[in-house]
């Protein structure tokens, strides 16, 4: 008999559904989406720079490019020790979208190099390196879960995380619209996928939006992915923003450029419905329907769209003139920052629970021997 590593029914159990807390204690069932945190410490980062906070803002680059670094020999490891896991893990309809936080991480620490270093060189070969995990990745999903057999029910894998399909896609359009002088074919791909991803969205988030209204809705559903509503349309709107500015400095561009400038308040506008929205579910879920505040790999996707909403809105008042929007710019990415420290704080007493969990199991261990 063949000895393939199989899934207990604890890991089993421990699969990312809506409303389930994400455990990671072992390499087997670690997190896929785990690259939200190179992702959010991507964005908080990129705001303090614009903002004009270069300390914390490189110093948040040297740890993103640690955190990429570990999760990245994480996911290696894991590959090799459990490769059919892994497989399963990629076309399951709730845990497999979450790989595509790894693109969505790449891209964004490729925004970072480019603008906190000024290192446009370096980020061409991170956006190569991002589209290509994007292409691979994003089909791989959509063709296994077209096939699938039986379906799965809906209202256990459908969630904000499917929005990571969007963001993943707008982030190589908002780190292509950062390098576009090196490729007139770089410029095109990223319009491209602007389009795609706002199209994407419009689909997505109406499943959502069904999700929601039509299908019973628990707090205890109402996880921190949910915050990715209105993330990946702040990344559309980023997107949009870092097309304008290119477009306006290349002569010859002006006749998409004004397209995509009406598209961007478009979906501005619909990120900023989306903000006091879900504060109220928030409140709702932890303060009066008291569901217990504790960490959770997966609140690393709230402190994404907290900073990326700040970084959005930056760009595009400096793409419209709205200079009354910038103080609501500064607001978010303090808040995203704050937010942020928060999770960072939560992770770093998780780690030592984990440190002493296993330190008392090997002295009962030497103990029993």
């Amino acid at each position: 008999m063949c000895n393939k590593p199989q899934r207990s029914m604890q890991t089993l159990h421990q699969m990312p559904v809506p409303g389930q807390p994400v455990n990671i204690t072992t390499l087997e069932n670690f997190f896929p989406g785990y690259f939200a945190l190179v992702m959010a410490t991507g964005i908080v980062s990129i705001g303090l720079q614009l903002w004009g906070y270069h300390v914390p803002a490189i110093s948040l680059l040297a740890a993103n490019v640690c955190f990429f670094i570990i999760l990245l020999l994480i996911l290696f490891l894991r590959i090799y020790r459990y490769p059919q896991i892994v497989w399963s893990d990629l076309h399951h309809p709730a845990r497999g979208v979450t790989f595509l936080t790894l693109v969505a991480g790449t891209n964004i620490l490729g925004s970072q190099l480019v603008i906190i270093l000024n290192r446009a060189d370096w980020a061409l070969y991170v956006w190569i390196t991002g589209f290509v995990l994007w292409a691979l990745l994003l089909y791989t999903f959509f063709l296994f879960n077209i096939l699938k057999e039986p379906k799965p029910v809906f209202e256990q894998s459908i969630s904000g995380a499917w929005l990571l399909i969007v963001v993943s896609t707008e982030s190589v359009a908002v780190l292509g619209a950062l390098i576009a002088v090196h490729s007139s074919y770089i410029a095109f791909i990223a319009l491209c996928t602007y389009m795609i991803g706002g199209m994407l969205y419009l689909v997505l988030i109406g499943l959502i939006f069904y999700r929601w209204l039509f299908i019973s809705m628990k707090a205890e559903l109402l996880t921190p992915p949910y915050w990715i509503n209105m993330g990946a349309v702040a990344i559309t709107a980023l997107a949009g923003s870092r097309l304008v500015m290119f477009g306006r400095s290349h002569p010859g561009l002006e006749h998409w450029t004004y397209f995509v400038e009406t598209f961007t308040l478009f979906f501005w506008a619909f990120a900023s419905w989306w903000v006091p929205l879900l504060f109220l579910l928030f409140f709702y879920r932890h303060f009066i329907a008291r569901v217990p505040l504790q960490y959770d790999p997966q609140y690393w996707s709230m402190v994404f769209p907290l900073g990326m909403y700040g970084v959005c809105t930056f760009n595009y008042a400096k793409i419209t003139g709205f200079a009354f929007l910038l103080p609501v710019s500064h607001l978010f990415v303090f808040i995203g920052a704050v937010t942020w420290i928060i999770v960072g704080i939560g992770l770093i007493i998780e780690l030592v629970k984990r440190v002493k969990v296993n330190n008392s199991a090997q002295q009962v261990f030497r103990n029993n021997v």
